[in-house]
Formats: structure tokens, sequence, C-alpha cells
């Protein structure tokens, strides 16, 4: 097995006990595969020379004209040896430590770390998550915290009430924006993506179009591009630029998506962080307590105040409340009598201090975002631009948008009694 002497190289200077012990290691790895013959015959060749193995010590030894230690080589046709007798190195303990465990010993305190910032401690009479203490994603410790922290946020990143009026002929109008998002809304029902990237492009667009005097030829670029970067920022998986090229019938190319996504984030400074209203309505319906329907009920309610630009200057956090409330209630004015009060429903639909303490509002507060969000359902009957009303006319989405409960005459009646 002559493949062997490649892991040797010959060294033909004296050979010394610590070269010995240290190619003994490989010569009994060597050995190991060989059979008893080979063994003897590489054992018996050890007068030839010394070698050494190739992680061995390298030192300035003097080696023999190269010619010659071919022609070696080649005369021989030998595998080289390992010295046959290899001194094993003993193991010397110069000391042994003992080692005992005294359960006795007096155990060190343990470190308890302060939060950076002390948690809102929530009264007794308001706590609704302690219950979920054992179940880590609803983050319960913290949820509060959580809250007021967006609800700081969306103070910092104001929407103007209005801010496509009197603007300069040629430019964005709400109509032109209503378009666009209708669009987008198919868009991403068609890319099957998540509600919160979706919620984020819209606020992309406002917080860009109420900085930038942008023409109408160019919306269809701002929204696309608001929505790429929407999904960088919620998505796990992505479209790529060439499907957002695509869908818009190349009415803009890859490299002008690229420049206007530079153009997006840098007027709007690089904060994208602005709350979303779907995050607040998920914490009100948990607070309450509410159905699936009554929740999928408020996402439909959401979604329908994309397309008007008078909700656009709204706090996500108000508009939430009012489509928390809006919901829950045309699903309980159905088993209200004539002799029922209707207080007596508002408080059992949105108790007073309880509310105001998790929102942060009172129902007084709510009522004109109540009404008018009550009227924009009714609206639904007559609008051109369906494709909110498509989508939640899905089973999966139990319907709502063709539920009794959302057809005019019943909702006009229901506001009508919630007003007296």
């Amino acid at each position: 097995m002559n493949h062997y002497s490649a892991f040797l190289r010959p060294s033909h200077g004296k050979s010394t006990n610590n070269e010995n012990d240290e190619n003994s290691s490989i010569k009994n790895l060597f050995l190991k595969h060989l059979t008893k013959s080979q063994q003897n015959a590489l054992t018996n060749n050890s007068g030839k020379g010394t070698t050494r193995g190739i992680l061995s010590d390298v030192g300035n030894r003097q080696v023999p004209n190269k010619s010659t230690v071919i022609e070696q080589c080649v005369e021989t046709k030998a595998i080289l040896t390992v010295p046959a007798q290899a001194a094993s190195l003993p193991i010397i303990v110069s000391k042994i430590e003992e080692i005992t465990l005294n359960d006795k010993q007096q155990k060190a305190e343990p470190v308890v770390y302060e939060p950076f910032t002390k948690l809102a401690q929530v009264p007794p009479e308001f706590d609704c998550d302690t219950v979920d203490q054992a179940n880590i994603i609803t983050a319960s410790e913290y949820v509060v915290d959580i809250c007021l922290y967006w609800r700081e946020l969306e103070q910092k990143t104001p929407i103007r009430q209005n801010y496509l009026l009197n603007r300069a002929e040629g430019t964005a109008s709400p109509q032109n924006r209503a378009v666009l998002i209708d669009w987008l809304y198919q868009v991403h029902d068609r890319f099957k993506l998540l509600s919160d990237t979706f919620h984020m492009t819209i606020q992309l667009i406002d917080r860009y179009l109420q900085i930038i005097d942008a023409s109408k030829h160019e919306l269809q670029l701002i929204g696309s591009t608001a929505l790429l970067i929407a999904c960088k920022y919620e998505e796990m998986t992505i479209p790529g630029m060439n499907d957002f090229v695509y869908v818009s019938d190349n009415a803009y190319s890859k490299e002008e998506m690229k420049e206007m996504e530079r153009r997006i984030i840098s007027t709007l400074s690089y904060d994208l962080g602005r709350p979303l209203s779907i995050n607040f309505l998920r914490r009100y319906s948990k607070i309450v307590q509410a159905t699936d329907i009554e929740h999928t009920l408020g996402k439909y309610l959401l979604d329908l105040t994309f397309t008007d630009h008078s909700f656009s200057h709204l706090c996500p956090s108000y508009i939430s409340a009012c489509a928390s409330f809006l919901s829950r209630y045309l699903f309980a004015y159905k088993r209200l009598t004539s002799t029922t009060s209707i207080n007596a429903l508002i408080e059992l639909l949105w108790p007073s201090q309880f509310m105001q303490y998790h929102t942060n509002y009172t129902f007084d507060q709510l009522r004109p975002g109540i009404e008018q969000l009550g009227q924009l359902l009714i609206a639904q009957e007559t609008t051109k631009l369906r494709s909110v009303q498509k989508k939640f006319s899905q089973s999966n989405l139990f319907s709502v948008a063709q539920h009794s409960y959302c057809k005019g005459a019943y909702v006009q009646t229901a506001l009508a009694r919630l007003s007296k």
C-alpha cells in the first residue's frame, strides 16, 4: 500500500529520541491499517535511514542533493519507514487538588437587576393582563407601557387635516389618492400580504404627500414604493421589484423605484415607526373581550377609512377606539329593546373609567368619530371603490361586508338611537 508514503517525508540527518517520540503516534496510526507482513517490512527497513512526520518540527538541517534523494527513492521503490521502537511518554501528575462541595456554605445573594425605567403599576381594578402571565407572547408585563409609548409616537408623527386641499393644479388630489389606494389594496390582496403592511403603506404615503407636492402622474410610483418599503418592514418574504413593475403594467422601472425609495425614506428622516391603528384595535379587542366577528368588523371599518382623505389626520389610537366601539355596538343594538337605556348599553360596551385608563378616551370624545365612521359605512352602498368591500365579503372573514348589521338602513337607525 504505497499510498501511505505520502504522509511521510525523508530526513537523512541523525534522529533524536524526541523525533522518535513524535513519530511514534503517527507510526501507530499507519500500522493500524497494515497487514502483519507489511508492518514487518516497514519496521525492518529502519536501517536505511530515519523518517520524520509531515507535522514534526522543521529545523535547519542540511538536506542531501535533491537529485540524490530522487534517485534513491526511484531505485528502492520502498515505503519509507518509521523507527521501530517508540518510547511512550509517561504521564506525570505533580499534584492532585481535592475539591469538596460544602452545602453548608452560605450561598451568595442573587443579583436583582432593576429595569432602566419603572414599569407602570396597573391598579387591580383596571388589571386585565395578569391572566396572561404564563403566555410570553402577550408580553403582559410590558403591554401597558408599550401602548403608552405608541401614544407618544403618534403625537410625534402627526398628519395634517385635509393636507391635499388647495394645492396647485396638476398635483395629487383627494380623488387621485382614493383611486391609488383602492388599486394598492388589490395589489396587497393579490400578493397575500399582512394587514399591518397595508396600514404602514397608507401612513407612509400620507406622511410623504403632506411634505412633497407630488404630481398625479407620480402617485402610482409613490404608492408602489411605499408598499415595497412596508413589505421590507413587516413581511418575512417580500415581492420583488419586477413584480411591482409587472402589476403596474410597466408604468415605471426598477431604477425609478429605487430612486423613489431613497426619496421617501430621506424625506421622512428615516423615521418609519409610526404606530398602526390595527395594533391598537387588537389591544382594544383584547381589553373588551370582543368576539372574532366583532374584531373582524372593526378591521373592516378601519380598512374603509383608507380611501377617505378626511380620516387621514386622526390618530391611530382614536380611530381604532371608534371602530372598536362601533363594531360591538352594531351587534348589541339588535338586542336593544325599547325599555333598555342607551346609556346603560354604552356603559356596558365602553366602561368609562376602565376604558379611559386603557385608551385615554371617554365615550364623549369618541362620539364624533363614531358618527363619521358610521356615515362612511352607509356610503359603501353607493361607492365605486369596492376593493375593501370585496375582500371582506369572503367567508373566511365572516362575510361582514354583506352582513345585515352593515346595511345602510340598519346603521342609520342605530346611529340615530346613539345620538339621543
